[in-house]
């Protein structure tokens, strides 16, 4: 029997909205971010890991995320303001809110990176998993542009974190497997979901109006064969 089991991040914390889930994750990202400057750090990577553990470091010290990327990006950033305003005439028109126009959008408007998340335990788990993504991505045996993972908060049922690993471009998706191969490699068994960063960018979360997945792919583990497999949402 095989031992796949489909992710359904949809369950947890279900009871908030999209626009609450939107709400915490613009505060998260106004806070202060904790980044590891490899050409201009004193410490290690192994120092800084250890100095800046996520189950250590609190949201209500006012750290947003612990974060570590793999080279400068050269790449244009996007056109937010574009964005929202081709978005905002998306919703007042008939056309159809779904995947497909939405791509439409972040193409037009270099919206296109992405990210494979997963949650983790406080404790020495997410201390642990983190480790294991920020050395592989540093080393470059994961093929992230960055990667991110929140710290401690009291106030989230559970007392999860998340990570997320990001790559440039979510409509390519050998570029998208390719990333997920990586975080397989270095030993994460977690079950992945993979989501948009146009989503995040237009308040698309969890119970939103238009009936979305907030992922658009999930990856999911089998011990009994040690293997992964991607599957389309």
């Amino acid at each position: 029997m095989s031992g796949y089991k489909h992710a359904d991040f949809s369950q947890v914390h279900f009871q908030k909205s999209s626009e609450e889930w939107a709400s915490e994750a613009m505060a998260a990202d106004m806070d202060r971010w904790i980044i590891y400057d490899r050409d201009n750090s004193d410490e290690s990577l192994d120092e800084w890991l250890q100095n800046n553990l996520p189950s250590q470091l609190s949201r209500d010290d006012g750290v947003g995320w612990i974060c570590v990327s793999h080279s400068v990006s050269k790449e244009q950033p996007p056109d937010l303001i574009g964005l929202q305003d081709a978005w905002e005439q998306l919703r007042d028109s008939e056309r159809p809110i779904n995947l497909h126009t939405i791509t439409e959008l972040a193409k037009m408007f270099n919206a296109v990176a992405g990210k494979w998340l997963f949650h983790a335990e406080t404790g020495l788990k997410v201390d642990h998993l983190w480790s294991l993504v920020a050395k592989g991505i540093m080393s470059g045996h994961i093929p992230a542009i960055s990667a991110k993972v929140s710290p401690y908060d009291a106030h989230i049922t559970r007392e999860r974190h998340v990570i997320c690993v990001y790559n440039k471009d979510f409509t390519d998706e050998q570029q998208v497997y390719g990333l997920e191969n990586g975080i397989r490699s270095v030993g994460i068994k977690c079950q992945l979901g993979y989501k948009p960063d146009v989503y995040t960018y237009l308040g698309i979360y969890r119970n939103n109006t238009w009936g979305l997945r907030p992922t658009i792919y999930e990856s999911v583990y089998d011990l009994a064969t040690a293997s992964s497999k991607v599957l389309a949402r």
